[in-house]
């Protein structure tokens, strides 16, 4: 008999394909301070030391029966430490980046693509990679780190608020911007490709910035850019994290080719299917704040309300649209097990 984990593995897979699972599957996006509320790993080991981050990682997973794979994770830092931002921690020991003194278009043609093995968090990454890759347990997978959005790196290496208003003032700029930070990506992904040992099967999309941009803007400088990247890779499925406020561009994600998005908790599922055709395998349907907040019984209620509203629809995966860093551990078993319970 199947584990949980395969089951749950395989009905994910069947919902991105297009095909119909016997029921809908569970995602949640584990990052760095999910592992330390779990393990109370020490984050500056996390990001340093490889053995570190996976036996976090490890320990966390066997705490969800193993419904999970390891990956590399930097934060959101990887492709922009290579580019000029300066690393940073802050009290907790989160990890992010200061942008780059960039003023002109000068100063970003001034700039070196990145290297993945130069002395930066893209080459943590893959020295990371490698170690979990070696000592991956039976039953786990690795997966490949998760890149930023072009126009995220891109807002993070120039700012936020200075990036948002080149898209109007100084289109070339960030033109020059996003080309250099494509090149970077691509660059890192073809590096991680080597030690997975071929094309990578997917790759998580982190975003959220892009949703800034009006419809418009996002049709005009994000899809291309997302071509521009995958155009390299054409076997590897886009799955997009951005749960930002982007119901305004949703319409546009299956336009991007993405097969699946994790999506703002704000949205509801049915509004998610409508806004995308029914193109796309939504991840979503709760919300973190109110998971985090809830007994196991109240979190079987509120998985079931969810499932019940996805009325039978195999696009749709039960996943909080955010941040699960504080959700107990119980609660997430609960959506598992809830999800494994309720068939299509």
């Amino acid at each position: 008999m199947s584990t949980l984990k395969e089951r749950n593995a395989q009905r994910l897979q069947q919902s991105i394909t297009g095909q119909r699972p016997d029921g809908h599957a569970v995602f949640n996006f584990y990052t760095y301070p999910f592992f330390q509320a779990a393990t109370n790993v020490d984050l500056d080991q996390y990001f340093h030391n490889p053995k570190a981050c996976f036996e976090s990682q490890l320990e966390a997973l066997e705490l969800l029966d193993g419904c999970g794979n390891l990956v590399p994770d930097m934060g959101a830092v990887a492709e922009t430490s290579a580019l000029g931002g300066t690393v940073r921690f802050d009290e907790h020991g989160y990890i992010s980046v200061k942008p780059a003194e960039i003023e002109e278009l000068d100063d970003v043609l001034a700039i070196k693509p990145g290297d993945p093995y130069g002395d930066n968090y893209m080459r943590r990454a893959l020295e990371t990679l490698e170690y979990m890759v070696q000592h991956c347990p039976d039953g786990y997978k690795v997966n490949p780190h998760a890149i930023m959005g072009p126009f995220t790196v891109g807002a993070q290496l120039r700012g936020i608020s200075d990036f948002c208003a080149d898209t109007i003032g100084e289109p070339d700029l960030v033109q020059a911007i996003l080309d250099l930070v494509i090149e970077t990506q691509i660059n890192f992904l073809h590096a991680q490709e080597k030690i997975l040992g071929g094309p990578l099967h997917h790759i998580l999309v982190c975003d959220d910035l892009s949703a800034f941009l009006s419809a418009a803007s996002y049709e005009e400088i994000i899809l291309p850019s997302y071509d521009k990247l995958f155009a390299e890779f054409p076997h590897t499925q886009r799955w997009l994290h951005n749960d930002s406020t982007a119901r305004h561009v949703a319409h546009l994600i299956p336009k991007a080719d993405m097969v699946a998005w994790q999506y703002h908790p704000s949205i509801t599922p049915q509004d998610a299917l409508e806004l995308t055709d029914n193109k796309v395998t939504l991840l979503g349907g709760l919300a973190p704040v109110e998971l985090a907040g809830l007994t196991v019984e109240q979190t079987i209620q509120k998985c079931n309300e969810v499932i019940d509203s996805f009325q039978g629809n195999p696009r749709c995966v039960l996943a909080a649209g955010g941040s699960i860093n504080q959700v107990p551990i119980e609660n997430l078993k609960a959506m598992f097990q809830v999800a494994d319970q309720r068939k299509i």
